[in-house]
């Protein structure tokens, strides 16, 4: 082959090689490829690449082509004094041995006499920083000089191999911890879901075992809120999410459970929603749903009087860039004393003072027509 054919296919081999690694981010398949583009631009039948073992002191064969089956991934050679691919390494220059009978500085692996190599160049691979990763090794089976143009060649796709090798190990590492973490995040879901359980049918035991009607309205209650911290829990996980979740989907699942497991006596509930999509904090997500837990059980128990009606949501962002929450029922409406709306001496209302404070915001009560409204507006809810 003339010089100037040399020069067009390893410019070829390298635009080929550079194609490929932006294309895949398969390690495997990169390193397998390079031997194979190696091998056809200097027309040997054999190349490899070395990949050192730190904690072992060798070489593990990483991919190759050429080799019999049960060398690649398998192979691995010492890191010995007589070894040429040591040499390589601690010199950081390419090894040539253009006839290994004729080679006394080096021992040769059995295997490459077993496969018939009688030449060799061993080119170093460092990732960035000089860190060594390994050997860039093309085998000939016939004495081969492997001259200036050849080492230039080799050298040059080394250059480009290492910084690849470095990228996709991190890219694989990050993968993997990426997948470690989904792994821990299923099983702490996993286990809150069981401590949300345990909680639940510790408060039903009590409510079944309470001796008084004010006793076991209060647990109930208590199972509600949790029910609630229950939800949002599930919600951030099905997001997977840890620092936002979406309003809409939390608000209606929330209600539309409490809905569902109203007492018999409060009879038929219609629903309505009006939710913008916004996301918000775990912590005021929590706020949110406890005050409209309070609001809403509330309205089941003594706004309808067996009667039935309608629960509104709506929230929404205003113009000037402040949220508004308005809840809504279609009941009996406030009495005199707005306080004397939510039973046990006004614990309702307070609670809902208290989760409104948490987030900023002012509670006001309204009559509805008819029934009974709160509105709470916000600054952020981020």
């Amino acid at each position: 082959m003339a010089n100037r054919e040399q020069m067009v296919a390893r410019q070829k081999a390298l635009a080929e090689f550079g194609d490929l690694v932006l294309r895949s981010d398969d390690l495997d398949k990169v390193l397998q490829e390079a031997c194979r583009i190696v091998g056809d631009t200097l027309d040997t039948d054999l190349a490899k690449i070395l990949e050192i073992q730190p904690e072992k002191e060798e070489l593990l064969v990483k991919a190759g082509v050429g080799w019999r089956p049960g060398i690649v991934g398998q192979m691995r050679l010492p890191l010995g004094e007589r070894s040429s691919e040591t040499f390589a390494i601690d010199l950081a220059e390419p090894v040539i041995m253009k006839d290994i009978h004729h080679e006394d500085r080096f021992d040769i692996p059995e295997f490459l006499k077993e496969h018939g190599v009688l030449a060799l160049v061993n080119v170093p691979i460092f990732l960035p920083g000089k860190r060594p990763y390994g050997l860039l090794q093309v085998d000939s089976r016939e004495p081969r000089e492997f001259g200036p143009e050849d080492i230039a060649f080799l050298q040059t796709y080394t250059t480009i191999l290492g910084p690849v090798i470095d990228r996709l190990h991190k890219s694989h590492s990050l993968e993997q911890a990426l997948q470690t973490n989904q792994q821990l995040l299923q099983e702490l879901q996993h286990r809150v879901k069981n401590q949300f359980a345990i909680v639940t049918s510790l408060l039903r035991m009590g409510m079944r075992q309470a001796q008084s009607e004010n006793a076991r309205r209060e647990l109930a209650a208590v199972k509600e809120r949790v029910e609630t911290l229950r939800l949002l829990n599930e919600q951030l996980y099905i997001a997977g999410s840890v620092d936002r979740i979406a309003v809409r989907p939390f608000i209606t699942e929330l209600v539309e459970n409490l809905v569902h497991l109203r007492p018999p006596q409060t009879g038929p509930v219609r629903l309505g929603f009006a939710i913008e999509e916004m996301e918000v904090s775990p912590d005021k997500a929590v706020s949110l749903g406890l005050i409209l837990n309070e609001f809403v059980t509330n309205s089941l128990k003594h706004a309808f009087d067996g009667r039935g009606g309608a629960i509104e949501i709506r929230m929404e962002r205003q113009e000037d860039g402040t949220m508004r929450l308005r809840v809504c029922d279609s009941g009996k409406g406030l009495p005199p004393e707005p306080r004397e709306a939510l039973p046990g001496s006004g614990t309702g209302m307070r609670l809902i003072e208290a989760f409104a404070q948490q987030i900023g915001a002012e509670p006001v009560w309204s009559a509805a027509e008819p029934g009974t409204a709160l509105s709470l507006e916000f600054n952020s809810l981020t």
